[in-house]
């Protein structure tokens, strides 16, 4: 066919159908493309680019009006990091303890911990109990339980702590954290949780992963000053990428054990 010879209407549909398969391309490229970008590149591209689809629809009957209208609408959202933060951190603060050794008032401070399931249990750094079987927890409304040390990875520095299932005035109703699965990746954002008596935050970057045993301590730059024993540091989605034990410092000031060691074998990361 001769396109000289093409009617007003057939050029038409012959330019719908070009467009039509120009965008099935681009919309492939694309895809393959995000495929095989890097994950904190596909993952700022998901936060900085929001699609909005509004349907318009008539409210009269079809017989008297067109068919409904759909309006696509593409707007560009900026998340500011500093939101992004925040969100992250009150996800995780009632999941937050903080451990002492008495129930006195004037306990000592020992570590920072987080609550790692439904049963109570709680996960902090194993240096500072210093061998003791019990200690006391802070929760995140101020109350206080007795935990009793019912596990330890030596290897690792961290210990499991079970607390009992009520204060004395209430039943306990624990919130755990969510484990990040995947692998640290150089670069990415994160942020540590610390504080004695409340709860204070330290960002940064994962500067390093360095080999330690069968797997790797995340290095940082977040400042050792803001670091606890048992501090977690999570990432922008509020969940823990790693704890501040006794192992992870003597291999660096501002590294914390993955916290994917914390779970069973078949969800951790391939190392």
């Amino acid at each position: 066919m001769d396109i000289e010879h093409l009617n007003k209407s057939q050029i038409v549909l012959l330019t719908l159908l070009i467009s039509f398969v120009t965008s099935i391309a681009t919309g492939i490229v694309t895809v393959s493309l995000m495929d095989q970008a890097p994950p904190v590149v596909a993952q700022t591209v998901n936060r900085v680019i929001e699609r909005t689809i509004q349907t318009v629809a008539s409210s009269t009957p079809a017989r008297s009006q067109p068919a409904a209208t759909v309006v696509t609408q593409e707007k560009t959202v900026v998340v500011k990091d500093s939101d992004l933060i925040s969100q992250a951190v009150a996800k995780i603060e009632p999941s937050i303890v903080h451990i002492y050794n008495t129930a006195q008032d004037d306990a000592v401070f020992l570590s920072v911990g987080f609550v790692f399931d439904s049963t109570g249990t709680i996960v902090t750094d194993s240096g500072p109990l210093d061998g003791r079987s019990e200690a006391v927890v802070s929760l995140a409304d101020g109350s206080r339980v007795r935990v009793f040390v019912v596990r330890q990875d030596a290897d690792n520095g961290i210990a499991f702590l079970q607390a009992a299932t009520s204060t004395d005035t209430k039943a306990i109703a624990w919130t755990p954290v969510h484990i990040a699965s995947d692998r640290a990746v150089l670069g990415g954002s994160l942020v540590a949780i610390s504080g004695k008596t409340s709860t204070r935050i330290a960002p940064g970057v994962i500067t390093a992963l360095i080999p330690a045993g069968a797997g790797y301590i995340i290095d940082t730059n977040i400042s050792s000053d803001a670091i606890l024993p048992g501090s977690p540091v999570i990432n922008t989605d509020g969940a823990v990428v790693g704890v501040s034990t006794t192992a992870s410092r003597t291999s660096s000031t501002q590294g914390f054990i993955p916290g994917a060691v914390l779970l069973p074998p078949s969800l951790k990361p391939v190392q």
